[in-house]
């Protein structure tokens, strides 16, 4: 079975990297910016699919190497613009996403399963992502390029209800993480269903409870 496989065998290192590859693009070039509803500085994107797909396809932990492997090719590929603050906080936020997943399907394997560990995952990313933005992204932010109360009125700009950094943090970075974690579940499980012959094909085997 796909669990006794060494996470880094030769043929799980190929994959795993093509798959970072995939959501370096994902991440580089599909962000989408809702700055209507979202300041500007938030871009929604759908790099952290590939690592769900790894999780299924290669090793339980392979969306762990994935996630942080992104993140080294595109400083590598494309530089920083964060100076590294941006890609830390993907690390952290995106793994608060997927080790529900992992620690679920290591237990039982079933769609059920995905649907309950990305479920959760929302919640998780939400939660750290909100925890990080408040005492690591914004603050480092602040020092690095903008002022804090700039920052702030970027914000207040959507939604007059921003007026300090833990207002900003509830009315703006959790509401983003919501909605961005539940699209991407959304198209992961979408994904699944579409491709699952290739899944079990690649080693998951679905539980038939």
């Amino acid at each position: 079975m796909q669990q006794k496989n060494k996470l880094f065998s030769t043929v799980n290192l190929i994959k795993m990297s093509l798959l970072a590859v995939i959501a370096v693009i994902l991440m580089q070039f599909g962000a989408i910016r809702l700055p209507a509803i979202f300041p500007s500085f938030l871009e929604l994107d759908f790099s952290e699919l590939p690592a769900i797909l790894g999780i299924l396809t290669v090793h339980p932990l392979a969306g762990v190497v994935i996630v942080i492997l992104k993140n080294v090719l595109k400083v590598v590929l494309f530089q920083t613009s964060t100076a590294y603050v941006g890609e830390l906080a993907n690390i952290l936020i995106s793994l608060g996403y997927i080790l529900p997943l992992t620690l679920i399907i290591k237990r039982k394997r079933g769609l059920k399963q995905v649907g309950l560990g990305l479920a959760i995952g929302v919640v998780t990313m939400t939660v750290v992502g909100g925890l990080v933005n408040y005492f690591i992204t914004l603050p480092m932010y602040a020092r690095l390029f903008m002022p804090m109360e700039t920052i702030i009125e970027m914000g207040h700009t959507i939604y007059s209800g921003i007026m300090n950094k833990e207002t900003l943090v509830l009315y703006s970075f959790i509401p983003f993480n919501l909605v961005k974690g539940t699209l991407v579940a959304i198209a992961s499980v979408v994904i699944i269903k579409g491709i699952k012959p290739v899944i079990i094909y690649l080693g998951y085997h679905f539980s038939s409870k």
